[in-house]
């Protein structure tokens, strides 16, 4: 019998035979902004501007250099970002870890041998972590979204090739926080920990490195003049 591991790559490997590319992608934040509420009473509704950062991920891309209409693309993405509040409560600095997994459905407007441009839509699943400077807070939240997307692929040569996309997202969240006081003590049980929920917005930029392997654009061909002709001979 096949092991779970076995039976995956046997089901994946007709797609990674049929060609793509694998490589690495580097999220630039461009703007973005949170609005966290808090189920504690003494946390009032707060939102956190970002300031620009970028990160680094892994990319796999079903249509790189291929003479096809649609995409799938897969972003594995991590990046660390500093935050300012808006709150007096919350005058603290903090840094955000967020780890993202992005699908991308694209469908290209025009594609040739060396260019494509494509639009489509993403689905996005998050996992946050965020901490005060001053460590008296500590936030953790999930979060899924939609975004729209636009992009476009240049290959270099054969096997090397350059993307770029731009999308405008929104993600819905879902956590909690820990708040300790100033001297580094957890405050008593009832208010320490706090659920929360709330919203990421933004525009987000990201640039690729595409290695390619598998079959080479081709066009679909006519047939020649010589090819449609019928042989009428006996």
């Amino acid at each position: 019998m096949f092991q779970p591991k076995q039976l995956a790559i046997i089901l994946l490997l007709p797609l990674l035979l049929q060609a793509g590319a694998i490589g690495l992608s580097v999220p630039i934040n461009i703007t973005e902004n949170e609005r966290i509420s808090y189920t504690a009473s003494d946390r009032p509704l707060t939102t956190y501007e970002y300031k620009p950062s970028v990160g680094l991920g892994f990319v796999f891309d079903t249509n790189v250099g291929k003479d096809k209409d649609f995409s799938y693309r897969l972003n594995l993405e991590y990046s660390l970002a500093k935050l300012d509040s808006s709150s007096r409560l919350f005058s603290d600095n903090y840094s955000k870890h967020k780890y993202s997994v992005i699908n991308t459905f694209g469908l290209s407007v025009y594609h040739s041998k060396n260019v494509r441009f494509w639009v489509g839509p993403r689905v996005l699943f998050q996992w946050q972590h965020m901490s005060s400077s001053s460590n008296i807070r500590s936030l953790h939240n999930y979060g899924i979204g939609l975004a729209a997307a636009t992009g476009v692929n240049v290959m270099l040569s054969k096997k090397i090739a350059l993307g770029l996309d731009v999308d405008y997202h929104g993600v819905w969240m879902l956590g909690g926080e820990t708040y300790s006081d100033y001297d580094g003590a957890t405050i008593d049980n009832t208010s320490n920990y706090s659920v929360t929920a709330g919203t990421n917005k933004g525009l987000t930029a990201r640039l690729y490195l595409f290695v390619r392997f598998g079959e080479q654009y081709e066009q679909n061909k006519k047939p020649s003049q010589a090819d449609s002709v019928i042989d009428t001979t006996l």
